[in-house]
């Protein structure tokens, strides 16, 4: 098991050089995925735990250590054979059958769990990098909207404009008439235009023995349109001042997401993050039916539970092996001397002796108490399973509530921005050739920047929940 993980990571490394080697797609989200897989600190420090887990199993199958003794004698013992002048002893103690395999598969099984929580890390770490991809894309987006939205905006001032100047022309125009026809006629004909004009004028309210009063409501009227026409120039420059404002705050913001972004990879935050000129609609990695089964089948925090949890059996397994007696094997080896008087066949003769020992586990609460232990750990870890995949039902329901309301919106506010561009485009030609409707105009084109802006947020939620479908699933492997 150990030389399968210890492959995989060399072929994830070898992988990353390949590409890295090759310069494909050094800006491309999978270039990313991969830098922060390899990169991540927390990833390592995952994997490393995984790492250390895995040298736990060849301390749990290894026998206890020999013990070996050495008594010298200060005086030499007398015995039949010679004098004795020293001891060694050499016991080696065995576990009842099974305990040793018993702890094996208890390390084995908890190095499974470590991996599975690497997995975890891995597949959060994906999803977030992921999610802040999606963000940056967002910010670019709506940074190029309002850039489309200035030069539009410009155009209406460009307009409002020319239609603020008219009116003052026509004004002159009008006036240099009226005073260029008055030194030119006769006084009879200034009272006949005066008695023919005096009933309309009594009726307007205007008074018939002031001649100035015809020109004054002229002047009147268009110091009227001109104020109009500058209200009209003055709210599109105060829009275009808050149009930039917008885009400077987006700039900010797509900063401390690159930072962020930077960040996940360990790499500097000043370093700048490239993404597609096109937002697009992510696939799901399959069928929504087909997710569901997934994510019981391959969900990695999941896989983790149920590995720890069998780790428990086994380490109740264990707990009861140890509670039965451990067999000890040794030897005993006694030097002695020869000894002046004895039979000299067996006279000095060292001794050479095979020992057997045999522990006997009298105090069982210890035993019985670490059996509970395990038992209860294990009772333990399969609720958390049973918790844990009723939140995975729960996460299932919401990502598809939230990608079904992504798709609605993605198509609802596609529509409203088509039908708003071809009003606002109907209302911009009216108020070119008449000067009307200008409020109209300027709120319509607000409305697009306003239906682009929740488009391009309903494309990034819909992103977003296919992220974590796939995180859900585990579906991405380096």
């Amino acid at each position: 098991m150990e030389m399968k993980y210890y492959i995989r990571y060399i072929l994830v490394l070898l992988a990353a050089g390949i590409i890295q080697a090759a310069g494909i797609a050094q800006d491309s989200l999978s270039y990313y995925l991969q830098q922060a897989a390899l990169n991540n600190p927390g990833v390592k420090a995952s994997y490393l735990e995984f790492s250390a887990a895995l040298e736990k199993v060849p301390q749990a199958s290894s026998l206890p250590d020999p013990q070996v003794s050495f008594g010298f004698f200060v005086k030499p013992m007398e015995l039949p054979g010679g004098n004795q002048v020293a001891d060694i002893q050499l016991m080696q103690m065995f576990p009842w059958f099974g305990t040793l395999k018993a702890g094996k598969d208890e390390a084995s099984m908890m190095a499974r769990a470590k991996y599975e929580a690497y997995n975890t890390s891995k597949a959060e770490l994906f999803y977030r990098v992921k999610v802040s991809w999606y963000r940056l894309m967002k910010y670019d987006r709506e940074i190029e909207l309002i850039k489309e939205n200035l030069d539009v905006l410009e155009s209406i001032e460009k307009v409002a404009i020319l239609k603020f100047q008219s009116p003052a022309s026509d004004l002159q125009a009008k006036g240099m008439n009226s005073s260029g026809s008055m030194p030119g006629g006769s006084e009879g004909t200034m009272n006949n235009s005066g008695n023919n004009m005096g009933g309309k004028i009594q009726q307007t309210g205007v008074l018939s023995n002031d001649p100035t009063n015809i020109y004054s409501s002229s002047m009147s009227s268009g110091m009227k349109n001109g104020s109009s026409g500058m209200q009209n120039v003055l709210r599109v420059r105060m829009e275009i001042l808050e149009q930039k404002n917008k885009a400077d705050l987006l700039i900010d913001l797509r900063k401390t997401e690159e930072a962020s972004f930077n960040a996940l990879l360990n790499r500097n935050l000043e370093s700048h993050v490239n993404t597609p000129d096109s937002l697009v609609i992510e696939t799901l990695p399959a069928d929504r039916l087909a997710i569901a089964d997934s994510i019981m089948k391959n969900n990695s925090m999941l896989a983790m539970l149920v590995n720890e949890t069998d780790t428990y059996k086994f380490m109740e397994q264990k707990a009861k092996k140890m509670g039965l007696p451990m067999v000890g094997a040794g030897l005993n080896y006694m030097v002695l001397q020869e000894r002046s008087g004895n039979n000299p066949t067996m006279n000095g003769r060292d001794m050479l002796m095979p020992m057997f020992s045999l522990s006997i586990p009298v105090y069982r609460k210890k035993y019985n108490a670490m059996q509970n232990e395990a038992r209860l750990m294990r009772d333990a870890g399969n609720q958390r399973i049973i918790d844990l995949r009723n939140n995975l039902a729960i996460q299932y329901r919401q990502f598809i509530q939230a990608i079904d309301d992504a798709e609605r919106r993605i198509a609802l506010y596609s529509e409203q921005e088509n039908l708003a561009r071809k009003t606002t485009e109907l209302l911009l030609s009216d108020f070119s050739s008449t000067g009307a409707g200008f409020e109209e105009v300027l709120r319509m084109q607000l409305q697009i920047l306003d239906y682009s802006f929740k488009h391009t947020e309903a494309v990034v939620d819909y992103n977003t929940s296919v992220a974590l479908a796939e995180m859900l699933i585990n579906s991405i492997k380096f």
